[in-house]
């Protein structure tokens, strides 16, 4: 697909351009997971909980201010079910819902470092181009009939957002990150926002 094509193309300049400048701060892996929380659309932020989400980057450095990540990451969501059984008037009937909705996304981006190489504390900007498969599944439940959907798509992304990263032994650091993550949907814009904590090697 272009779209991932496009993704790929970006992977492979990042690479390049890491090799073409002396690195002053070493290469870094990070795995961090946290909670993601829905922001639209409507029925999204409405009909689902607080989700899941696990991450891992590669971390190269260009100049010793400026990261570049290579990354994978999975979300996962459950429906809220008295939410949705309110909305549509069935509280207290022999209906269910049982419904998942789960993100796998590529990402390259870029992190702007807001403080010296040398200081102990490092806070970054953080920005990213992204690829996400997406997946939702429902299965319903009502007078004892039960009917099941489930949509599959690939979209592309964009995430901003911020981030902390602060010493924890000689090799490894902790890393707190806060981004908004935007993936556009026909007709509009699916978004949630994902506070993570991690550890960077």
């Amino acid at each position: 697909m272009k779209c991932s094509k496009n993704v790929f193309m970006l992977a492979v300049l990042a690479l390049g351009v890491s090799v073409a400048f002396a690195q002053d701060r070493r290469r870094q892996i990070e795995v961090f997971a946290g909670a993601a929380i829905p922001l639209a659309p409507q029925a999204f932020k409405d009909y689902y909980k607080v989700g899941g989400s696990l991450h891992g980057q590669y971390v190269l450095f260009p100049k010793p201010n400026l990261g570049v990540s290579l990354g994978l990451a999975i979300e996962g969501f459950t429906v809220d079910q008295d939410a949705v059984l309110a909305d549509y008037g069935l509280t207290g009937t022999d209906a269910t819902i049982e419904a998942t909705a789960s993100i796998f996304e590529i990402g390259v981006g870029i992190r702007p470092y807001l403080t010296p190489q040398t200081a102990s504390t490092q806070f970054f900007l953080f920005g990213m181009g992204t690829y996400n498969a997406l997946s939702e599944e429902a299965t319903v439940t009502y007078l004892g009939q039960t009917a099941s959907a489930k949509v599959d798509g690939n979209k592309v992304g964009l995430a901003a957002g911020a981030g902390v990263e602060l010493p924890a032994g000689e090799k490894v650091n902790l890393i707190v990150q806060g981004l908004t993550r935007f993936i556009f949907t026909e007709g509009s814009t699916t978004s949630f926002m994902g506070v993570t904590l991690g550890v960077v090697f």
